[in-house]
């Protein structure tokens, strides 16, 4: 593989792997969003590092 190759697929890695964290932490916003909006209150948020999942929202809803 040439120098530019690889560069150009390293690229493309990072730039894949940007979008995805950027794609997740808009989700994470958009939840803490519609959970103000909504009122609803007493769910704690998750330790640092942890995002929110489908799980801890629903039961916590529920």
């Amino acid at each position: 593989m040439s120098l530019s190759a690889l560069k150009n697929s390293h690229l493309e890695q990072l730039n894949s792997d940007f979008f995805a964290l950027l794609s997740t932490r808009l989700a994470i916003l958009k939840i803490d969003h519609l959970i103000m909006r909504i009122g609803i209150t007493g769910i704690k948020k998750p330790r640092k590092g942890l995002g929110y999942t489908q799980k801890n929202v629903i039961r916590k809803v529920a």
